[in-house]
This record gives structure tokens, sequence and C-alpha cells, in this order.
């Protein structure tokens, strides 16, 4: 029977409604029977800690151990800090093994040990060897559910094999293997199964095993499926033993995130999603990035020429010389803004593309996250400006005036806030009319962001300075 994709909205609105109804548990088991996992990830990544949870703890542990995948990080924590201990080893054992193993490295030291314990010793070795392996090499990426066979099997044993192993994640090819478990070829499933059952292995398979060391990048073997079109490519060491197998569906999520990590670098933002990173950190990763241009704006501002020099006392004695020195911090102050806004449209248009953003809570929340990053960025970049301005007139005339200072600095702090609020919000705003936000938030956003942090500055440092 086909099912169809369900609408991630109107099913996070039936959930929400059933959670709120008489034996709601009972209800949502029911509407959740027959529901693709991933439907259900999808909506969970909209929810409250408390509607995750409750909304996870009534589908079968099978349907848990795909949901917990495919959920966001900050899903994934909310759940797993309300497993208790017998339940996560039940949903990791449901686990393919490189899964499981990306799970149980988000716990602490203490609970993985007590959760291993607690699990069939073999599955224990074949997660501890996994474990054993950086998470961003083909080692770490890698299944141990694979189908080998001896060189000295026929055609009909090896399709006997293959018929008691058709579980493993990985059914596209069997290894052909020697004695020490050296990778000696590949056979497909579509020439075993068109070959006599007669014919040696070792006269089917290909010798040509294009195959990746265990410690090579991830990057560079999504690379390698890429080029040559692989469904799978296998991980040796060394001395070629067939340690696991790197599946299409995780490079998939490797070139997806590598993807993504490089557009947040272009635009000097943090390098994982937002969902992945604390508000903290993320402010804290944009700022560096964003002292390029008060640097440059410093520069062309103590280049500006005011008529008559002075100090700055003497200048802002006169209106016209104190809107002159004011405007020397605009170029300051549209560079600003442009960073700002672009790094917070970088977040809102790729999280839209891959579906992340568009569930009605969860742009709420990065709205309000995203200001309140823009907060804590206009805090401290305004603080470094009124500190430089601060120092830059003692170190002139001995004297030290606030009122300026305090000026420039408010005036640039609010267009910092107003930029980071637009570049998050335009996008959205784009995406609900059905224009392409990536197509129209760049220049929309640069060109609004210049001129409304333009005049935020003047009218805030104006009222300020108390220039009529």
């Amino acid at each position: 029977m086909s099912q169809s994709p369900q609408d991630p909205v109107q099913l996070a609105e039936e959930i929400r409604t059933l959670l709120e109804a008489p034996d709601a548990d009972t209800k949502l088991r029911e509407r959740l029977r027959g529901i693709r996992p991933e439907d259900i990830a999808l909506v969970l990544d909209d929810f409250t800690p408390q509607e995750t949870w409750r909304v996870f703890s009534v589908i079968g542990t099978e349907a848990q151990a795909e949901v917990i995948d495919d959920t966001d990080a900050e899903s994934q924590e909310q759940i797993i800090a309300h497993l208790d201990g017998h339940l996560l080893q039940k949903i990791l054992e449901e686990m393919p093994p490189d899964e499981a193993t990306d799970l149980l490295n988000q716990l602490s030291q203490s609970r993985r040990r007590e959760v291993l314990a607690g699990m069939d010793p073999e599955t224990t070795v074949e997660l501890l060897r996994l474990m054993q392996h950086a998470p961003e090499s083909a080692g770490g990426i890698m299944t141990l559910d694979y189908i080998s066979i001896s060189q000295e099997a026929t055609a009909g044993q090896s399709l006997e094999h293959l018929q008691s192993q058709i579980d493993a994640e990985v059914v596209n090819y069997v290894y052909v293997l020697d004695g020490q478990r050296t990778l000696k070829g590949i056979v497909s499933i579509r020439d075993l199964l068109g070959s006599d059952p007669e014919v040696a292995i070792r006269d089917l398979m290909s010798t040509e095993v294009i195959s990746v060391s265990v410690s090579d990048d991830q990057e560079e073997v999504a690379n390698l499926v890429r080029r040559y079109g692989l469904k799978a490519i296998p991980v040796v060491d060394a001395e070629d033993h067939l340690l696991g197998v790197a599946t299409i569906d995780d490079l998939v999520q490797v070139i997806s995130e590598e993807a993504d990590e490089d557009l947040y670098r272009l635009a000097g933002a943090p390098e994982s999603h937002p969902s992945q990173q604390k508000v903290l950190r993320r402010a804290m990763v944009r700022i560096p990035w964003l002292l390029l241009p008060v640097i440059s704006g410093f520069i062309l501002a103590w280049l500006h020429p005011v008529e008559g020099g002075g100090t700055l006392q003497e200048i802002l004695q006169s209106p016209g010389d104190r809107r002159l020195l004011l405007a020397a911090f605009i170029p300051l102050v549209m560079g600003l803004a442009g960073g700002v806004g672009t790094q917070s449209a970088t977040m809102v248009v790729r999280g839209m593309a891959v579906g992340d953003i568009g569930l009605g809570r969860s742009t709420i929340r990065l709205f309000r996250q995203e200001v309140l990053i823009g907060v804590l960025i206009a805090l401290s970049i305004g603080l470094i400006i009124g500190l430089v301005l601060i120092g830059f007139e003692g170190l002139q005339s001995g004297e030290v005036h606030l009122l300026f200072p305090l000026a420039v600095t408010a005036g640039i702090g609010l267009g910092i806030l107003l930029a980071s609020a637009c570049g998050t919000a335009i996008p959205i705003i784009c995406g609900k009319f059905g224009l392409d936000p990536a197509l129209v938030a760049g220049p929309f956003i640069t060109s609004f962001n210049d001129v409304t942090a333009a005049i935020t500055f003047m009218m805030v440092a104006e009222l300020i300075l108390g220039i009529g």
C-alpha cells in the first residue's frame, strides 16, 4: 500500500490537538501508527521538550530508533535526557552500528559505559571498534553490517549466504575476502543472480576495487563515491584488510553537512547548523569576523577630514562638525549591518532550503534566537567601539568625553540589532509570498540594511548629542 508524504504543518497541528485530548497517549499511538519515522522526526523538531518526549514515548522501539537518528541535535539531546538505560539499550540494538555509535558519542563517559555494559557482548565489541575511529573519518562513518564471502566459494554458495544475511545494511555488493580478510574483489548482486551456481566467485569478481583507508577524511570518501557513481565503498587498513563499508546514505549526509559548513564559513558564521550550537556560542563565533569592518571603518573615520581640526571637545561644539564627524562612521555602520544581515540570512535561507525552518514554532524560535544574537553582537561590538573612542580621545587630549562614544556606540548597536532582525525576517517573508529567498534576500537585505542602519545610527546619535 502506497503512502503519501505527510504535510508537516498539518501533522504537527493534529499531534498538538491530540496532546490536549483525554486519553492522549492512546490516541497519539493510533494516529502515528503507519506514519513514517522521517515525518515524525521532522515535526518533533518544532515541539517543546515535553511534547517531544510524549510523542516519542508512544511509538515502537524500531520507530524510535529511526526517529532519534533523523531528528536535529537539540531534539536528540532532549530525548536522550529522558531515556533510561534499558530503553536506550533497546534503541541502540535496533540501529545500524554506525548510527548507534553516533548516538553513543553524545553520552557522557560514565553513562556510555553503563549502557554498553548491559548490551550484548558481540554488539558492544562492534560499537567499541567503531568508536575508536575519528568521527569525520572513513572509519567514523563506516558500518560493519555488510556481506562478505570467501574467494573459494561458488556463486551458488554465495547466494545461499546472501539469503541468510539479507537484513544486512549493505546488500548492493558482496565483498570477496581471503583467509586473512584481505579484500580481493567485489561482486554485484546483479552479476551474482545472473551467474551459473557452479561458477567460482574468483571468476565472477572484479579485482579493480575502489577502496578508501580507514583514516581518510569523510569528505574525500564522499567525493569518490560521487565521482564513480558507487552505492557503497569498502574501508580498509594499510594491509587491505576489510574493516567496514561506507554507505551512500551516510555519504549523502556528509556531502550535505560539508556544503553547509562551506556556506556558513563563507558568511563568517558558525560551521554547523544553528540548532547545533548554543546562542552565546553562535554569537562568539560571528563577532571576530565582524571586527574586520570595524577596523576598516575606523581607518576611514579618522581619515575623514573635519574642517578646522581640533580636539573632540572642540569639534562637538559645532553642530555641523558633529554631523560631519558622525557621517565619517557611516561606512563602519553599513559594513557591520551588511555582515550581520548576511550571517543571519545565510542561516535562515539554508534552513529553509533543507526543510529545517518553516513549521511555525521553529521559525519563531529561530527569529527569537537571531535577535538575541544580534543583541549580544551589538553589545560586544558597541563596547569595543566605545572603548576605542574613549581611549583615542584620552590619548589625544588627556581628557575623556563619554557623550560622543555613547552616541556612536548606541547608534551602531541599534543598527546591528535591526540588521540581525531584518536578515532573519526578510527570507522568511519572501518564502511566505512564494519568492525565492536565496535570490531575493541577498541584494535586498544588503540594500535595506545599509539604508536603515545608516538612518538609525544618525537619528540615535544625533538625539544623544542633542543636535537639532
